[in-house]
């Protein structure tokens, strides 16, 4: 078997092992989400008709997570199975080092990277943003579908409120607003001539009550007020989007020019953090894919496939979880903006480096505590 031989099946058995795992693990998140959408089916909040839209919208999101992992995985599968079945003394034998193999990963990681980082940075926040508009929409219009004129409507939040008839037809706008909110040992009532739905920061969605009264308290008890007021709202029972930060900001799903100005403004914590969580990953990925080809090893036709692998999936769930603890911290102003993720990045760089050296000179990844021992 030729070199190039070599680099053309350790390509060919990545590519493989990469595609079938993102299937996988995407098909997976992909029955979770499907099921979070039709429990919002179930309640009312959405229309059968849009579940496989926003499905297929959470999909970039969903391809941020699953893209490393997979070739992770598709890495570890690769050379897991070149150990397993002697092909990788082989190998070492036609004078083919460790070190040598990487080239041909490093042609799959290269479009990986970038399809990573194209999901990061654009894709997955323009479809967080588009998922956010339509879930808003949807849920404004079924807010919104509660106020039939002439009727009386207990809203979600358990307030009772009446209007009259529109004033323009798609206008939003009605006549003789009525709304009571009954509690034990408390009654607040509230008139007006005019109202108008109108959405909030956030897709939440309100009545707007003008230039009408409240009546706070039992008429003839202590106690009883008649408040007068210019604007008054009342909650519609939509659901605001999560994610919001200061300023009514969704950093999330915020575009990257966004980001880009307020990285050194008053909310520049929030923007840089958000700029680097969106890097960190891109930039781990080659490291991960690093890290499995020592995670991988295991004696010829002997058994041990599954220690690296749990060793590894343990490992990402430690990465991960420090990730999310450096962000929450960064977020809170608890922890500087630089380093921040560099410090967990610096961390993987070592682990992933010391344990493909010590591969690479055919020593187990931990030196035996024995004297002497290596």
């Amino acid at each position: 078997m030729t070199m190039t031989r070599i680099h053309r099946h350790l390509s060919r058995d990545t590519l493989f092992f990469l595609l079938v795992t993102c299937a996988v693990v995407l098909g997976l998140l992909a029955i979770g989400q499907l099921a979070q959408f039709l429990n919002q089916v179930a309640a009312g909040q959405l229309p059968l008709s849009v579940v496989l839209q926003f499905l297929g919208l959470a999909v970039p999101t969903l391809l941020v997570t699953v893209l490393p992992l997979a070739f992770f995985f598709g890495v570890y599968l690769t050379f897991n199975r070149l150990y397993r079945s002697n092909e990788m003394v082989a190998i070492r034998g036609a004078g083919q080092g460790l070190t040598g193999l990487l080239w041909p990963i490093a042609w799959i990681a290269i479009p990986v990277i970038i399809l990573e980082l194209l999901l990061a940075l654009w894709w997955a926040p323009a479809s967080q943003r588009h998922l956010q508009a339509e879930s808003s929409r949807l849920a404004n219009a079924a807010a919104e579908a509660l106020l039939q004129p002439g009727a009386f409507t207990v809203l979600p939040s358990g307030r009772v409120i009446y209007v009259g008839k529109a004033i323009t037809s798609g206008a939003h706008r009605f006549q003789e607003i009525f709304v009571a909110s009954t509690t034990p040992g408390s009654q607040d009532l509230a008139t007006a001539a005019y109202g108008e739905v109108k959405p909030e920061v956030g897709g939440a969605l309100t009545l707007v009550l003008v230039n009408g009264q409240r009546y706070l308290g039992e008429p003839g008890q202590a106690g009883f007020k008649v408040l007068a007021f210019s604007r008054y709202r009342v909650s519609l029972g939509a659901q605001a989007q999560p994610g919001a930060r200061t300023g009514g900001v969704d950093w999330g799903s915020a575009p990257l020019a966004q980001l880009w100005r307020n990285r050194a403004g008053p909310d520049a914590r929030f923007a840089v953090t958000e700029l680097e969580w969106r890097l960190v990953w891109p930039l781990a990925l080659p490291l991960l894919a690093l890290l499995a080809i020592p995670l991988a090893y295991t004696e010829p036709r002997g058994g041990g496939r599954a220690a690296g692998l749990l060793l590894g999936i343990l490992f990402l769930l430690l990465i991960n979880n420090l990730l999310i603890f450096v962000k929450d911290r960064m977020e809170s102003g608890m922890m500087a903006l630089f380093p921040g993720f560099l410090l967990v990045l610096l961390l993987l760089l070592t682990i992933a480096v010391y344990g493909f050296a010590r591969r690479a000179r055919d020593l187990p990844l931990l030196p035996s505590l024995r004297r002497g021992g290596r």
